[in-house]
């Protein structure tokens, strides 16, 4: 083929269209890892279209890549593609996420400076304005805490009566510096006291953070080290989705409905014990959960038999039992 033919080709008329139909529809949905090629698609082919541009975003942000998003945002404004108080808006809301409280307050105060801000944008914009604010008001409390006032700060925690409240107070760590929080963790982690629901989701919200921290961690009586960012891009286990795997394969045509007990009792058991393994034979904890789950159903199940090809004994299976059931004890709050 030659040049001036390689030249002539153009894409399949109205396909940047059909691109956007087709990953807004998908976006439209909550599909967004389906919409987020079909939008980079499109943007190969106009990357100063609007609708594009602003479908990229919301996708990069609902799968966790708000540093992407900022780019993005940051093309519309700087290129006056679309709308620019909304552009503005979006862009705020991606530096919130992002925790970039001071660089929010100061790009949206420049712009009142210098602006008029439309009716319609306005009370939106300086609603933002007073939250990035706020925040870094409290940034700067924390930075300030010292260790004295951190663990006076974990005996008002452990003081809630309700592990409701508790949780509602690890969910607020999204909005603090949480390398500044270290005592206060440290303190939650290996404390006896703190609810093992309470301790995984305190550790799985540092762990969101991507905060490269090493915590002594207890739970059940055991300790060990664990490194918050490493945990992150360990996770999940081949471990618990073999035993998940052997189950499905155990169950799906046979009993749909018990397949779903089994797995919700399994999900639940490595959500409270996380980040411990309760060990590495697959065979025996498939067992184990498929009796437990039997059991939960008002079914009997023969927990004294080992599996016939001598991976673990009848007691090994009757202790793994025992450790579901315990954990089954007590994770409803």
């Amino acid at each position: 083929m030659s040049n001036e033919q390689q030249n002539k080709i153009v894409a399949f008329p109205l396909l940047k269209e059909r691109l956007v139909e087709k990953a807004t529809d998908h976006m439209q949905h909550k599909q967004f890892q389906e919409a987020l090629p079909l939008f980079e698609q499109a943007y190969e082919l106009d990357n100063k279209h609007h609708e594009i541009l602003l479908g990229l975003v919301i996708c990069h942000v609902e799968l966790g890549d708000a540093g992407i998003a900022k780019e993005l945002c940051e093309q519309m404004l700087k290129e006056d593609i679309g709308d620019y108080y909304h552009n503005l808006q979006m862009y705020l809301m991606v530096l919130i996420q992002l925790g970039h409280y001071h660089e929010g307050y100061v790009t949206l105060q420049a712009v009142i400076q210098e602006h008029k801000l439309p009716s319609e944008h306005a009370e939106q914009l300086y609603q933002l304005l007073e939250f990035c604010k706020n925040r870094m008001n409290q940034e700067q409390v924390i930075e300030e805490q010292t260790e004295e006032e951190q663990l006076e700060q974990f005996k008002s925690f452990t003081a809630l009566d309700n592990i409701q409240d508790q949780l509602e107070w690890v969910h607020s760590l999204k909005t603090k510096r949480i390398e500044k929080q270290r005592v206060f963790l440290e303190q939650l982690f290996s404390s006896e006291a703190v609810h093992p629901i309470v301790k995984t989701v305190a550790l799985k919200t540092v762990m969101e953070e991507e905060v490269d921290i090493d915590f002594m961690i207890t739970k059940f009586g055991e300790t060990k080290k664990v490194n918050a960012l490493q945990l992150q891009r360990t996770t999940p286990y081949l471990f618990a989705e073999q035993v998940e795997a052997q189950l499905t394969e155990k169950l799906e045509h046979e009993n749909p409905t018990l397949l779903q007990v089994a797995v919700e009792i399994w999900q639940r058991h490595l959500f409270i014990t996380f980040p411990f393994l309760p060990g590495d034979n697959v065979k025996l904890w498939t067992a184990a959960v498929y009796a437990v789950s039997l059991m939960m159903q008002g079914e009997e199940s023969d927990a004294a038999v080992a599996e016939e090809d001598g991976s673990f004994s009848a007691a090994e299976l009757r202790k793994a039992i025992k450790e579901l059931k315990e954990i089954e004890e007590i994770s409803f709050i």
